[in-house]
């Protein structure tokens, strides 16, 4: 078997860093020095709100593609509970609360819950970097049609457990690690592709973890298999990439709206994340059921507010408007226009 764990270098490093600082647009640093937001939790409720637009955008996709009947209205309910996800929240003095529906559609409440994963799981994972290397791993099968995701996820599944047990039954080898899966659609191809991404400890562990896998998949070829040497020192942006969303939200058409839902259909009921093995110094974390924040911005007070899709704001009983999220989206527009026309 050959050795295929590539240590990170530093010259990918920084070609990477350049390439997040490139597609992460010119807002960073204005975010830091613009009078735009007059708080932190000011600011984090408007970029909350924008992913709120976005995701309410996607759901009336997602309702419109056609179902069986049997599980339109099943459908629709889970939704149409993402839809009303923060759509209203009450003010009491400084304190802005809204409710949470923790749905995996939900853009805000995946980033919750990859802030939770990542809480809860983050110190385990330093720990057994102390003792052994951690190795990131991408292991993958050929995609697949419409018809047969459900089933290959199901197999795949399968497929790690019996490589589990064959290591510690036939090689005295206990896993250590994370997994999770992600599925990915091709839409020129109208193919899906389930894989997953572990967070594993040991090089000797690695590998042999790759070769049984390709063993249960004779269909999967060598260069589609990825494991890269985790650096001790990269503050922990490989354990970012596991705990995120399970696929991308995105909807450009009929199409992708289809597709989006039936992945959705196929991961109903299953466990993204997976943690396997003796890990120590889990935390215990507490799931949110709402979002609280210090409305330090607002006059305080006793106020219902709901959120005006159109306006993308929210909007309380008098009419008067919390984030005023318009202005800022044409006056960060503008600041982002004139940054890249001086570049030129």
């Amino acid at each position: 078997m050959p050795n295929i764990i590539k240590k990170v270098a530093q010259k990918e490093s920084a070609t990477s860093d350049k390439v997040i600082e490139k597609t992460s647009t010119t807002l960073d640093t204005l975010e830091i020095t613009s009078d735009w937001f007059k708080s932190k939790s000011h600011q984090s409720l408007y970029y909350a709100t924008l992913r709120k637009g976005y995701t309410n955008q996607t759901l009336f996709a997602l309702l419109d593609v056609k179902k069986s009947a049997s599980l339109e209205k099943v459908w629709a309910k889970r939704y149409w509970k993402t839809f009303h996800c923060s759509s209203i929240i009450l003010q009491n003095g400084n304190d802005i609360k809204g409710g949470l529906c923790r749905q995996r559609w939900c853009q805000n409440c995946n980033r919750i819950k990859t802030a939770e994963l990542r809480n809860k799981y983050e110190e385990a994972f330093k720990n057994l970097q102390q003792d052994d290397d951690l190795l990131f791993i991408t292991l993958t099968s050929p995609t697949v049609k419409r018809g047969k995701l459900n089933d290959e996820i199901t197999k795949r599944y399968k497929g790690f457990a019996r490589i589990k047990d064959n290591l510690r039954k036939n090689y005295g080898i206990k896993l250590i690690g994370g997994r999770k899966l992600e599925v990915t659609y091709n839409q020129e191809e109208d193919l899906y592709h389930p894989h997953f991404h572990f967070i594993q400890k040991g090089k000797k562990e690695s590998e042999l973890l790759l070769k049984l896998w390709l063993e249960q998949f004779p269909n999967a070829k060598l260069k589609g298999q990825k494991i890269i040497l985790i650096p001790k020192n990269n503050e922990g942006k490989d354990l970012q990439e596991i705990f995120k969303y399970a696929t991308k939200h995105e909807v450009k058409d009929d199409i992708s709206a289809d597709a989006l839902h039936h992945i959705y259909s196929c991961l109903k009921g299953r466990r993204i994340f997976q943690p396997y093995g003796k890990l120590k110094g889990v935390k215990r974390v507490v799931e949110k059921k709402e979002n609280s924040l210090n409305g330090d911005w607002l006059r305080s007070g006793n106020h219902i507010w709901k959120f005006d899709r159109h306006e993308l704001d929210y909007i309380n009983e008098y009419d008067e408007i919390m984030l005023n999220t318009q202005s800022i989206k044409n006056q960060i527009s503008l600041e982002e226009r004139r940054v890249n026309k001086n570049k030129n």
